[in-house]
């Protein structure tokens, strides 16, 4: 037996594991009360932001009697390909889909047949969404990077030149360049003299956050602050700072998504900011998007819609040490 069959068996064992798994805790027991039946396809279960987000939509479909089934690709879209398929045979009414790698947007499309697609944490390009049809629902990507860069400055005392640090998170990821591409953009707009001493992709993680920061070290130059894409790159360059001496009162650090370890480093003073990423806003407003497209209707009675009826925008909120306390 090939090691990709054995992969691919693997993979699908999973998927069964965890689509019994859902139905245990009631989601899909419910028999959606009439609502449809909803198929929740990811690209792994390892990501911090995902688990959180499927822990807010099975709360949801536990309260509401929603029946959703949980799927989980490997990473793989050929797999990914094949669970679209196999819901489109399955009496389901509706998918969200975590794509394991945007540029297939149209496979997966053509894989789900005539059923509707809400995409959510990995945004296609616009040209391959339709209104009411494939759309998808997230946070606008450059209002973090945004706020990560407005509130470093403040909190710099608005310095007319700054040496930056950016840590990226997975190079294709849909929402890495806008993030970053924002931060770059505040400064300007503002007449910052930027200079981007380091730029780097750390894939979320904060292990290689560190290692890439302990490169970065070898050039020997001078920074002002660490702006990474997500919480655990940050507590990566945390965890640096403070092994080579750094104040992290001083060199400022900024991440995004709010996740627990994120707050608790807002709230002991070592990460100057977060942005929450709304999990709760975000699994509700997927869902109302399946539930609305899976039954005919349209995306325009779901709240925060956007007029061509592509998107669902759930708002960052920045967080630092004066509201960290008042978030769940």
């Amino acid at each position: 037996m090939s090691n990709v069959l054995k992969k691919t068996i693997v993979v699908l064992m999973v998927t069964v594991l965890m689509a019994v798994s859902v139905c245990g805790c009631g989601a899909s027991s419910a028999g959606g009360g009439g609502k449809g039946k909803i198929l929740l396809a990811l690209h792994d279960d390892t990501d911090t932001f995902l688990i959180s987000l499927v822990e807010a939509m099975q709360e949801r479909a536990n309260k509401d009697g929603i029946s959703i089934d949980i799927v989980y690709a490997g990473n793989s879209t050929d797999v990914q390909k094949q669970q679209l398929e196999d819901a489109a045979k399955a009496g389901y009414s509706a998918i969200i889909c975590r794509l394991a790698d945007a540029s297939t947007t149209l496979q997966m499309e053509a894989a789900a047949g005539d059923l509707p697609i809400v995409f959510i944490n990995n945004e296609p390009s616009e040209s391959f969404l339709k209104p009411d049809k494939y759309i998808y629902v997230g946070s606008f990507e450059q209002d973090a990077g945004r706020f990560q860069a407005e509130y470093i400055w403040n909190g710099l005392g608005k310095p007319s030149k700054l040496d930056v640090i950016l840590l990226k998170g997975d190079q294709g990821h849909s929402a890495v360049e806008p993030r970053t591409d924002a931060v770059k953009y505040f400064f300007w707009d503002n007449g910052v003299d930027l200079n981007v001493v380091f730029c780097d992709y750390a894939t979320w993680s904060d292990t290689l956050a560190y290692e890439k920061l302990d490169m970065f070290k070898l050039t020997e130059q001078h920074f002002d602050c660490i702006i990474a894409n997500n919480d655990p790159m940050a507590i990566g360059a945390i965890n640096w700072l403070k092994d080579n001496g750094y104040d992290t009162h001083q060199y400022l650090v900024a991440g995004i998504d709010a996740t627990a370890d994120g707050r608790q480093a807002v709230a002991d003073g070592d990460m100057y900011m977060t942005v929450l990423q709304d999990t709760a806003g975000q699994g509700n407003a997927a869902i109302d998007a399946a539930l609305a497209l899976g039954s005919g209707g349209s995306l325009k009675d779901v709240e925060g819609s956007t007029d061509n009826l592509k998107y669902v925008w759930v708002p960052f909120v920045p967080v630092t040490k004066d509201n960290v306390g008042s978030l769940k």
